[in-house]
């Protein structure tokens, strides 16, 4: 039985910039970054009225919270690997999942290892299983596309979750 829905293709180049700027809305609403921009929070509350530990403990919740606190760590791994994070992508999404081809390593991600989409102005982060994310810049896509690529995803994952 063949499926309708569309077959997508897509082609991007990230730089470091861009890919260490996503990084923040990649990390900010995560368990971790909420947990622990909560306890700083908590600590800041108990450290009162103590001004240099009450600053520097806020200072860590809003950094935890926005999702800035993982840059430096990023940044620090992805320095010694910039070639490969610079390389041609070429992305192809269709009934079977999305399919990567990075230089020379071709990468298969099936829908059942989708978990989520989320999007930004101008990234889609698809959430796969075991802590994987996937960044693809919009303009990877012609525009009547990305509407596409987001129903497919959406409709793609609930189907392989239910």
């Amino acid at each position: 039985m063949k499926n309708d829905r569309p077959h997508i293709a897509g082609k991007y180049q990230t730089s470091m910039r861009e890919y260490l700027g996503n990084v923040p809305a990649l990390n900010r609403g995560t368990r971790f970054s909420v947990m622990f921009g909560a306890l700083a929070v908590v600590l800041a509350v108990l450290s009162l009225p103590y001004l240099v530990p009450v600053a520097l403990e806020l200072a860590l919740a809003v950094a935890l919270l926005s999702g800035y606190a993982s840059v430096p760590f990023a940044w620090l791994t992805l320095r010694s690997r910039r070639q490969m994070v610079e390389q041609p992508v070429e992305v192809f999404a269709d009934d079977a999942g999305l399919h990567f081809t990075h230089g020379v390593v071709d990468l298969d991600v099936p829908w059942a290892e989708i978990d989520r989409l989320r999007e930004n102005r101008d990234s889609f982060f698809v959430m796969a299983t075991q802590a994987r994310v996937y960044i693809i810049p919009k303009r990877a896509f012609d525009p009547d596309q990305i509407d596409a690529f987001r129903q497919l995803v959406a409709s793609s994952a609930a189907h392989n979750r239910g």
